[in-house]
């Protein structure tokens, strides 16, 4: 059910299992980020606030690679005999691909005290004083630990090409940091440190575009939903919307619509959806514009919503929350 891409023959290999997917052969439900219009999102959705919203997501969206399997790895999901993904190759070099994003941006020692933490200032005799720390978010079953952290790539603005190579104004960030996991949320935090704040603060107007455009289609998301309140309960699914990097590909947007809510744990959730992923896309923000707007516990989302992978339960795309209370006003 986990959606990571596992590669032991490096980029050549994932674009031959791009090619050969048996989940969404051909990819037709995925669109090139740098292709995305308006005439992509279903008609009643056709609003230019929305469209931003999607762009602004994909600007904070990384493609997420790990050369390192930890030996911490369980051999189990916590309370369940369900395997849990990389166990059998603890300790071993194998790229792991997934998808993530980047939450927050600390910047002029605003939230962080001391010195820099970065892999070259922990052995350096002066280190930087004038840095800045990167919050990035994924999936724990993509980033376990510290081990894998320090073996971890995130790819930003890898948004069109066959490899990052031939995508011009892509940026790496080689080395995670301050990996805190929650293996029963499914939820992984993570920090890079850099020396070049302009591209921090590039990323501080990054986010806070994100997020300022996630409350103006609230706006936009209420006239909607007012509308569908008369449709049928078919028409009446609210849109879904991921960005990911199915394959470890450049940056793909799928379109399609909640389905579901299941407590799967005391105080958790988890959400379904129409929308297309592939391996590669576990970690992946998942965007449900209309949350508020339904009665949804802010903390469920937009923030917290993490693709994990594909229900063996109820054969649905999937994402986990965390506690709060629900009600789908909509799904009758």
């Amino acid at each position: 059910p986990w959606e990571c891409e596992y590669s032991y023959g490096g980029e050549r290999d994932l674009h031959r299992h791009y090619d050969r997917c048996t989940k969404n052969p051909g990819h037709k439900n995925f669109i090139p980020v740098d292709k995305l219009s308006i005439e992509d999102l279903p008609e009643n959705y056709r609003d230019k606030e929305i469209i931003d919203y999607i762009r602004a997501v994909s600007d904070v969206t990384v493609r997420v690679t790990i050369n390192y399997v930890s030996d911490r790895r369980p051999a189990n999901v916590p309370g369940s005999s369900k395997p849990y993904p990389g166990y059998d190759v603890r300790g071993q070099q194998r790229m792991t691909v997934g998808t993530g994003w980047v939450q927050d941006v600390d910047v002029d020692n605003s939230c962080v005290v001391g010195h820099c933490k970065c892999k070259e200032c922990r052995i350096a005799c002066t280190p930087e004083m004038k840095f800045a720390r990167i919050r990035l978010i994924t999936a724990a079953h993509v980033v376990f630990d510290d081990f894998e952290g320090e073996h971890t790539t995130c790819h930003l603005f890898f948004d069109r090409g066959g490899t990052q190579e031939t995508c011009s104004g892509v940026v790496t960030l080689t080395g995670m940091s301050c990996v805190r996991t929650s293996v029963s949320e499914d939820k992984c935090y993570m920090y890079h440190y850099t020396h070049d704040l302009d591209l921090a603060r590039r990323l501080i107007q990054t986010v806070n575009q994100m997020f300022d455009r996630c409350e103006n289609v609230g706006i936009t998301q209420q006239l909607i939903c007012n509308f569908k309140q008369r449709l049928g309960a078919q028409d009446r699914q609210p849109l879904l919307f991921i960005v990911s990097h199915p394959h470890g590909c450049s940056k793909q947007v799928s379109i399609g619509h909640f389905t579901s809510v299941h407590e799967f744990m005391s105080h958790r959730v988890s959400f379904g959806y129409s929308t297309a992923t592939c391996p590669g896309s576990s970690g992946a923000h998942v965007a449900f514009p209309a949350c508020k707007v339904l009665g949804f516990d802010s903390k469920l989302f937009p923030g917290n919503g993490i693709h994990r992978g594909v229900s063996s339960t109820h054969g649905e795309n999937y994402c986990g929350g965390n506690g709060g209370q629900y009600t789908f006003l909509l799904l009758h």
